[in-house]
Order: C-alpha cells, then sequence, then structure tokens
C-alpha cells in the first residue's frame, strides 16, 4: 500500500468510508494526532455506535501481550459484523534506535510539565535497554559514561540531565519500566500472511516506530502506515512544522463548534500554551465555551481564560534570566506586560532573584567551600550542600527549599560571574529610575536592562573562560 502524511489523511479516511479497508492501520508519530485519526477510522468501520460496543477492543500497549492480540486479530466475530482492535501506546516497533526519539519526548513531557508522561517515555527507554528497577537504582542516567550511554541507548549522552533528577523527585522516584514488547511481529507477520477474517481489522497507535524494521516495511508495503511525525527540535524549520499543526489544530476544534479566533490572538496563545496539541485543543474549546454565542474570540477572551498567573509569569522569567535565555525573557517580558503586569513589580522580581543569585556566586567564589562548576546533582545534595548548611546554616535563604531547587540555583549563578551580577543590579536600578520619570517607553527600559545584562554577562564569562 502506501505511507500517508497528515495532509494526506482526508483521503485515507474517504477510501476507508468506499469500502477500502486494510487488515492493519499502523499510525505513528504525535499521540494526539494517532489518537484524533483513530477515533475517525473507528467511527468509519464501525458506524453504528452500539456496535462499538462488542465489536471495538481497546488494548493499552504497556500492558500488552502481543500473542494475545494475534490471536484476536485471527478470531472470528461470534455476531458475524466486523471486528475492531485498537492497540494504544504500542511498543512492537520499539528498538534502540527510537530511544533517542523517547527521550526527547520524556523531555518535552517535563518542560510541558507533565511528569507522569515523561516518566512513561523514560521508563520505556530503560526497558530498550533491557534495565529493571534494580539496575535504575545502581545506575543513575547521570552517572554514566558517554560511551556506557551510547552502548545502552543508541545515542549520544545529552549534555542536560539535571531535569531527570527533578521529575524523578517530582514523581517521588517512580519511573515505570515495562518490558520492551519487540517480540511479537514475528507473530503478526505470520498471521497475516497466513490470513485473518475479512471483517477484522488492527489498529495500531505508536509515539515512534523503527523504519529499519521487517514489520514495518512488512505493513508500508500491505497494509496502510500514517506518518504523524513532527519535528520536536528547537529549529526554525521544527518551530515552523509545530507552529502549522498546532494552528490547524486550533483552526478545526474552533470550527467544529462555529467559531473563530482573531488573528492577533493566535501567536499569543500558541505561545502560552507551547507544542502541546492537546492543551492547544483544550484551550481552544474553553474559549469557544466562555464567548457563548459570540462567533469570534478576542484576545480579552483569550487573556481571561488562558492567560497565565502573574507568579507563574514572574518565575519562568527568573529561570529564562538565569538561564541566559535572552530571546525568552524578552518574550515573557513582553507577555507581563500584555496581560497588565506593572513594569515595577517585574522589576521587583528581577531584583530579588539577583540578591539570590550574587549571595549564591559569593559562595561559589568562596575559597572555603571549594564549590567545582559543573558538578552533578548527587554529589552536590549528599556532599557539598550538607557543609554549606553547616557552615552558613539550614535558614539561610540561599540553601533553604528542595535540594535540586537549591542546586539549580548554583546552575544558574555559574553562567554570572561575580561583577557581572554586581553590575546587573546597578543596571535595574537605574532601569527603575527610568521607568518612574524618563518618560520612556517602559517595554523599551525592560527590553534594553535585559538586552543589556545578558549580553554583557555571556561577553564576561566566556573572556573568563578564555583565561
Amino acid at each position: 500500500m502506501t505511507v500517508y502524511k497528515r495532509q494526506e489523511v482526508p483521503a485515507l479516511l474517504k477510501e476507508v468510508g468506499r469500502g477500502q479497508v486494510s487488515p492493519v492501520y499502523l499510525l505513528f508519530g504525535e499521540r494526539f494526532l494517532c489518537q484524533e485519526i483513530a477515533n475517525d477510522l473507528v467511527c468509519r468501520l464501525l458506524p453504528d455506535e452500539a456496535s462499538r460496543q462488542t465489536s471495538l477492543r481497546v488494548i493499552d500497549g504497556d500492558q500488552e501481550e502481543v500473542g494475545a492480540t494475534v490471536n484476536l486479530l485471527k478470531t472470528y466475530s461470534l455476531f458475524g459484523t466486523r471486528q475492531v482492535i485498537r492497540v494504544m501506546d504500542s511498543q512492537i516497533l520499539y528498538s534502540k534506535v527510537v530511544a533517542g526519539a523517547l527521550w526527547d519526548k520524556a523531555r518535552k513531557g517535563w518542560e510541558g510539565k507533565e511528569p507522569k508522561k515523561a516518566m512513561r517515555f523514560l521508563g520505556q527507554m530503560l526497558a530498550l535497554a533491557e534495565l529493571v528497577p534494580a539496575d535504575w537504582e545502581k545506575e543513575e542516567l547521570a552517572a554514566c559514561s558517554p560511551g556506557h550511554w551510547q552502548e545502552l541507548f543508541g545515542f549520544a549522552k545529552p549534555d542536560d540531565l539535571a531535569w531527570v533528577q527533578e521529575a524523578c523527585v517530582a514523581s517521588e522516584g517512580a519511573i515505570a519500566v515495562t518490558a520492551p514488547k519487540v517480540e511479537g511481529a514475528e507473530l503478526l507477520m505470520a498471521a497475516l500472511e497466513t490470513g485473518i477474517p475479512p471483517g477484522n481489522t488492527l489498529i495500531l497507535l505508536a509515539e515512534a516506530a523503527d523504519k529499519r524494521k521487517k514489520l514495518f516495511r512488512y505493513l508500508e508495503k500491505n497494509c496502510v502506515v500514517v506518518d504523524f511525525s513532527v519535528d520536536s527540535g528547537g529549529s526554525s524549520v521544527a518551530r515552523k512544522d509545530q507552529d502549522a499543526l498546532l494552528k490547524e489544530i486550533v483552526q478545526q476544534s474552533l470550527a467544529r463548534l462555529g467559531k473563530r479566533l482573531e488573528p492577533r490572538a493566535l501567536p499569543v496563545l500558541l505561545e502560552r500554551v507551547g507544542f502541546q496539541p492537546v492543551a492547544v485543543a483544550m484551550e481552544a474549546e474553553k474559549m469557544a465555551m466562555f464567548v457563548g454565542e459570540a462567533e469570534i474570540i478576542t484576545m480579552d477572551d483569550l487573556n481571561a481564560m488562558v492567560g497565565r498567573t502573574r507568579e507563574e509569569a514572574l518565575y519562568e522569567l527568573n529561570e529564562a534570566f538565569g538561564n541566559h535565555d535572552l530571546a525568552a525573557s524578552l518574550t515573557i517580558s513582553q507577555r507581563l506586560q500584555e496581560n497588565g503586569v506593572h513594569p515595577l513589580i517585574v522589576v521587583a522580581g528581577l531584583r530579588n532573584f539577583l540578591r539570590k543569585l550574587l549571595l549564591v556566586r559569593a559562595i561559589i567564589e568562596h575559597p572555603s567551600f571549594a564549590y567545582s562548576e559543573g558538578i552533578s546533582y548527587a554529589a552536590f545534595q549528599k556532599g557539598l550542600l550538607p557543609q554549606l548548611q553547616e557552615a552558613l546554616g539550614q535558614k539561610e535563604k540561599a540553601l533553604a527549599g528542595h535540594p535540586f531547587a537549591v542546586y539549580k540555583s548554583f546552575q544558574q549563578a555559574e553562567r554570572f560571574t561575580l561583577a557581572a551580577l554586581k553590575q546587573a543590579r546597578i543596571d535595574l536600578l537605574a532601569a527603575e529610575y527610568r521607568l518612574k520619570g524618563s518618560g520612556l517607553p517602559e517595554y523599551l527600559i525592560l527590553d534594553d536592562f535585559l538586552f543589556s545584562v545578558l549580553r554583557a554577562s555571556e561577553r564576561a564569562r566566556q573572556a573568563a573562560v578564555g583565561r
């Protein structure tokens, strides 16, 4: 048969409506899209809603026994009607080749404030390396050498592993390591070769698939494969693809409800939600319900329903500033002002954050503590942090809170020199005076502060490394 892209799905659904049905449909890539199209397929294959109660079998891929699924596929329906088997989160096409994709999805899940989702992908990645929870305890990801990481997972060890420790803390250390579902491919191909009842259809939903596997090539040639993959990277091409998908989801979600979004509100919605197809669909539907009979959803409606809280946005600005992310700092600052947050509140938040960074940087540079830049979280938590708390007191604000949060503030302080932080406080005071009396546009004053401080700090840090 063929491999369909998401733009070709309407043609595929028309074929199904005309009775051109494949024994197997493999939908892989972005989970939200896979689920949406699987729903459409089921509705066309089983148009009678009542028949779905008896003719649709839904199987959880994490718990699946592939042999049992194949037996279902080979069994004739008792009622002589069509029978559809839908496997959610199928792992039958997983291998080490997809471990990198699982890692990216886990990281995106954590960045999107979905720790359970992040843990699920981490568990699947560990399963591909045939690791069990006991192995995980002995072998923390951060402690793996680059060579051993490559051997275990088949891709280069990432630089940023700190979020894994934070995710484990948030999930109380629970990583669900499931058994890999890779042994059933031969069973499925043998069943298809032998022949299955003509009224039976298997729908496989997978977030990743190894295209080199024999089963994938077989399905590509003899059945229907739909590729919903979306580049999850941060390049301009990837962002363009992500935005195009999200815009399509928003427009389709609102069109079903007879609504349209004010053009200038669309990029704001996408920036606030991020690349989370499920979330953007839910937010679109929430706004549609909010406006009642109105056909157009305005920027005011968006701010009322999807606006970040002031505390969340201020925290995000501090995070972006501490991570030396100029583009994100400028964007978040602009959104804060659009949401009516007074610039002096932004200044107050940055002042407190700079004070904390300055104190942490002073601790880093103090010869008595022998702080080593790039120290791992485990070494910091078990070794250095107790020494610092004993020397400075447990109530010291820079050392209070969860150990990982303290560790993260030390990581951020590493990016600034002591001189740069002192100068930043002076520049922030100057910005505050300008906001109170210069008459200049407020956004220009804040943007100038962020731009000048982060650029100057980066140059100073690079000069220090060069020496």
